[in-house]
């Protein structure tokens, strides 16, 4: 008896372009394309979300919402999908209900039916109302597990964990490995008890930085999972993920293959001549890297970590920051490394290592992050470190405590003092600058004098603006 074919979910709009090119894609370039995309008969097309949103403010000059309004002007046949990290939505900071309730309903309205939902920390506390929101929308809400490897994260602790989100009336499961840490053997063994545990669709997406994501997709497709995650050709593999071509190719025989290979080749056509305008945004990558299967470590992360060591003239510290990275890893108990616990975590190590010396700076998201206000941490954490933390109780701003009305003020006093259109009256605009404040802020600027080179904003927080999800 042969295999069902899972289904395929198309990344390049959003992981794969995001993987490869820093999210620099701007719409235009997708545009062309898209008719095409809707004609291949993915189940869905991963378009929206993660790094995207913020992108387009602060280095595009584009309205995020606007780019969702056209892919849902253009995709007629197939669902839109995005991914949303829980409490944190498409930002970095704890939202209020009532924020995520409001853009869900938003991101509904302008064509998101698929979500996909995580948490850094694998805290279903954090992903519980978003997906209660999306059940109220009608949409797929898709509660997601960040794969990683630990002396905690064994295989009971995913199957456990699987059963709690699915108790969360989650629609659907996602083994979201965003490192390329699945190994084929492991993979196939999971997926095939969690197929038998669950009574809901089960997703895997997994990177090619390690060089395993053909094997542990194919095993993960041996093994009976329903939906897999790839990106056009002309966007895979590196840091990004499995071929979309050579995935198809890879379970299907020529003469049943459902596939138009011929359009295929066209989208990826596109995708490749678009790619060459991206040259500058290409990481260092250009094979496998297998180090992270030992250090865990995203090339992506320590690419621009690197950069920061270079921009300082401490390039000779580099080797340092790799070592300290998975120390502190471990004295926070074993957290994935997945925005934002990824850039919290690459902060601290950068500090220790300029400063000589463990943790005689901390960062403010640091200390949030072991005092539990980013959720429960999935190990122990070092007591000699808990202790230092107790001397440093400050935290950073706590958006979940400020509510709609605060927000639609102070935006609507903006615009007032610029003397610009009051773009708080529109619910997208005000999410905007709910989400990402500054570069909101630059960008209305922007949009009402028409001066569309403006500079947009650096990152503000972590002091290391990359995003590993």
């Amino acid at each position: 008896m042969k295999n069902k074919k899972p289904n395929i979910t198309e990344l390049v709009l959003r992981d794969g372009q995001q993987s490869l090119i820093a999210t620099r894609m701007k719409t235009s370039d997708m545009v062309p394309v898209l008719s095409k995309l809707d004609k291949v008969g993915y189940s869905s097309i991963e378009a929206w979300g993660g790094a995207t949103y913020d992108c387009c403010l602060r280095f595009l000059n584009e309205n995020p919402w606007d780019r969702l309004k056209i892919f849902k002007k253009h995709f007629k046949n197939t669902k839109l999908q995005m991914l949303l990290r829980g409490k944190n939505l498409v930002g970095y900071k704890k939202f209020d209900d009532s924020i995520i309730s409001l853009f869900i309903k938003n991101a509904s309205n302008n064509g998101i039916q698929i979500y996909r939902i995580f948490d850094a920390l694998n805290d279903v506390n954090n992903i519980k109302s978003s997906i209660n929101f999306v059940n109220r929308e009608g949409h797929n809400s898709q509660g997601t597990m960040c794969y990683t490897t630990s002396p905690v994260h064994n295989e009971k602790y995913w199957l456990n964990k699987a059963k709690e989100i699915e108790s969360l009336g989650a629609k659907s499961l996602a083994i979201k490995d965003m490192a390329g840490l699945l190994r084929p053997n492991v993979c196939y063994e999971l997926v095939k008890k969690l197929k038998k545990n669950l009574k809901i669709p089960l997703y895997l997406h997994t990177h090619s930085t390690t060089g395993l994501s053909d094997a542990t997709n194919l095993k993960a497709y041996e093994a009976g999972v329903d939906n897999i995650d790839t990106s056009i050709s002309s966007f895979s593999n590196l840091y990004a993920h499995t071929a979309t071509e050579s995935f198809i190719s890879m379970i299907y025989d020529n003469d049943e293959n459902p596939y138009d290979m011929n359009l295929l080749t066209e989208i990826s056509d596109h995708f490749h001549n678009v790619r060459q305008n991206y040259t500058e945004y290409e990481g260092s990558m250009r094979g496998v890297d297998i180090n992270m299967l030992i250090n865990q470590v995203p090339g992506g992360m320590l690419s621009i970590l690197e950069k920061q060591l270079a921009d300082l003239d401490r390039k000779d510290k580099l080797k340092a920051l790799i070592d300290e990275i998975p120390n502190i890893r471990k004295d926070v108990g074993y957290v994935p490394l997945v925005t934002p616990s990824s850039q919290i975590l690459g902060a601290q190590a950068l500090m220790n290592v300029l400063d000589e010396k463990r943790y005689k700076t901390l960062t403010k998201e640091f200390v949030d992050l072991v005092n539990g206000k980013y959720g429960e941490i999935p190990g122990k954490i070092c007591p000699k470190l808990l202790k230092k933390v107790e001397k440093n109780t400050e935290s950073t701003e706590e958006n979940a405590k400020i509510s709609i009305k605060s927000f639609k003020d102070e935006f609507k006093k903006f615009c007032l003092d610029n003397k610009i259109n009051d773009y708080s009256k529109s619910e997208t605009d005000l999410l905007n600058y709910i989400l990402f404040k500054n570069e909101a802020k630059d960008y209305y600027l922007a949009k009402s004098s028409n001066k569309s080179d403006d500079v947009i904003s650096l990152q503000e927080g972590f002091g290391l603006y990359h995003i590993i999800d």
